[in-house]
């Protein structure tokens, strides 16, 4: 009775930490530094800075731009989140890289317009697809690859847990490629809500499961089966939410925002969202991130043991 006691309670635990990750990042959205380009002089942009901080401290961050088609082009470049044209009275903005993002932006500038007597136009300049008019489509799609990349390492130590480490790497590797590939697949032909740049899905998505597939291989290694828990926890209720969803880095809380930069799955989620609506602009950061978390990965899964292997992992019942 007592260990009975002990898994419900356990199990109330598991289900209270992922209500308060979610919850905790993604209940009540609110900007912080937003980046935003003026186009216009220094000193007009400073006015604008000086307005909107004195409404909204810490909210945005202006940076002025000379011309109209430098500023676009910082919108496309994942450099900024939005382009205000104050003598044009528009208001470009990029839906695709956030819905809510582009909502709240919209209101907070049409609402110190109209505060001023003036009317602004909102240009989308980057929109959503018809298939994914929520915009919530990223975030599940990072869940699809999450979730395989933690099965395969956990069937691999069930099934063949014999293999080498060449033997590992080339069964994550191969199951990173068929997972990549149907799930973009499903995404962009089937569905639309991924749609146009099916190779570099492909590609993206199956670095992200090998990536995810090393780390929770590694941690098995290491660790034995608490390395399953290990990482489904860091991965799913931590690193999930801390990647902002659907609303992005800058409406979370900023310690939030802080711990997904440096997960793969917030990283995951840029790089898909970079690489389908904004013709793969900066990629670096997100490729860096999966890259270090893949090495070590590889590094856990070199790791010789002390024994000989024997790795109790949870059996996956049908």
């Amino acid at each position: 009775m007592c260990k009975l006691i002990a898994i419900i309670g356990a199990v109330t635990v598991l289900g209270m930490v992922f209500a308060a990750s979610f919850l905790g990042a993604l209940h009540q959205p609110e900007p912080h530094d937003v980046p935003v380009a003026v186009v216009g002089p220094s000193q007009g942009a400073g006015q604008i800075d000086a307005a909107l901080d004195a409404k909204a401290p810490g909210a945005f961050s202006i940076t002025p731009y000379a011309d109209e088609g430098a500023a676009r082009n910082a919108l496309a470049d994942r450099e900024v989140d939005a382009v205000l044209i104050p003598q044009a009275g528009k208001l470009v903005v990029a839906s695709a890289g956030g819905r809510t993002g582009a909502t709240v932006i919209t209101q907070v500038f049409q609402a110190a317009s109209q505060a001023q007597g003036r009317s602004l136009v909102v240009e989308d300049a980057i929109p959503l697809p018809l298939g994914d008019a929520g915009g919530i489509s990223g975030m599940f799609y990072v869940l699809a690859l999450v979730i395989p990349g933690i099965a395969v390492a956990v069937l691999m130590f069930q099934v063949a847990s014999g293999l080498g480490l060449a033997g590992r790497l080339g069964v994550l590797a191969a199951a990173s490629v068929l997972v990549g590939t149907a799930n973009a697949w499903l995404s962009d032909v089937v569905f639309g809500a991924l749609p146009g740049r099916f190779a570099a899905l492909v590609a993206v998505s199956a670095g992200v499961t090998l990536a995810i597939g090393l780390v929770s291989a590694g941690l098995m290694r290491v660790v034995g089966a608490p390395g399953v828990g290990l990482a489904a926890l860091l991965f799913i209720p931590i690193g999930l939410p801390a990647s902002g969803g659907p609303l992005g880095a800058h409406f979370i809380p900023e310690w939030y925002a802080a711990v997904g930069q440096v997960l793969p799955v917030g990283q995951a989620a840029e790089a898909i969202k970079n690489v389908v609506h904004f013709d793969g602009a900066a990629l670096a950061l997100p490729l860096l991130v999966l890259g270090g978390w893949a090495l070590l990965g590889l590094v856990l899964l070199a790791v010789p043991r002390r024994r000989a292997e024997i790795v109790a992992v949870p059996v996956l019942v049908a």
